[in-house]
């Protein structure tokens, strides 16, 4: 136990690490940047660390809700990124496996749900098509899992709202099609597409009326008939 002197010092402490992990983050992205991969490893853990110890728990227990408000979500990108990072160079380490694995379920965990899943999961796919990684499973299997776990019907939530019945029964309709590699393929296809064209609709208003207009009955449909079918099982 600390005495009440010592437990300031230690507040302090925690306090001066947490404003200075910036500038430990950028020195991490920094020594990356050069391929120092041990001294990036140092930068990136003892950035984590700063935000564990600020937050008052393990590093291994950091999740996106211990950082709440809008304001926070930049940081909940670069956590992202480090996980990757760090995924990345625990990989080239035999002995580190679990650690690159454990890596890679936090950089999911940090990914989903949040407007930059689209980006860190073509991030992975595509750095599993460069056939670089030395466990190629553990990327493979991660991607997969992002990609199950994910409840983001784009196009969906765009026309209606995020819990809306439709949104519902189509995220079980993807949940059935990904069990098929042409479903595979299709929901692919559709992360890349459909954020591009939410995007587009957005800077336009007509644009943005007549698609919803078009696409509602679509939608509506494909879940009707989804919802029919499922209850003839």
């Amino acid at each position: 136990m600390y005495n009440e002197e010592e437990e300031g010092e230690r507040t302090r402490f925690i306090l001066q690490k947490y404003r200075d992990r910036l500038k430990v983050l950028r020195l991490g992205q920094e020594y990356s940047q050069k391929d120092d991969i041990p001294n990036a490893v140092k930068a990136y853990v003892k950035y984590l660390q700063a935000l564990a110890d600020y937050y008052g728990v393990e590093e291994k227990n950091l999740k996106p809700a211990l950082f709440s408000g809008k304001n926070n979500v930049v940081e909940i990108l670069m956590v992202s990124q480090v996980y990757w990072d760090l995924s990345k160079s625990y990989d080239r380490a035999p002995k580190l496996t679990n650690e690159c694995h454990r890596c890679l379920n936090q950089f999911i965990l940090f990914s989903l749900g949040f407007k930059f899943q689209y980006l860190n999961s073509e991030m992975l796919r595509k750095y599993i098509k460069r056939r670089v990684a030395h466990n190629p499973k553990l990327f493979e299997e991660a991607y997969q899992k992002m990609r199950d776990k994910s409840k983001k019907c784009y196009i969906a939530s765009y026309c209606f709202d995020e819990n809306h019945y439709v949104v519902e029964d189509l995220r079980g309709l993807k949940a059935s099609i990904l069990k098929y590699k042409w479903g595979i393929r299709f929901v692919d296809f559709y992360y890349i597409l459909s954020p591009k064209i939410i995007y587009t609709c957005k800077k336009n208003v007509l644009l943005n009326i007549l698609f919803k207009s078009l696409t509602k009955p679509f939608l509506i449909s494909s879940a009707k008939a989804f919802s029919l079918i499922r209850s003839k099982k």
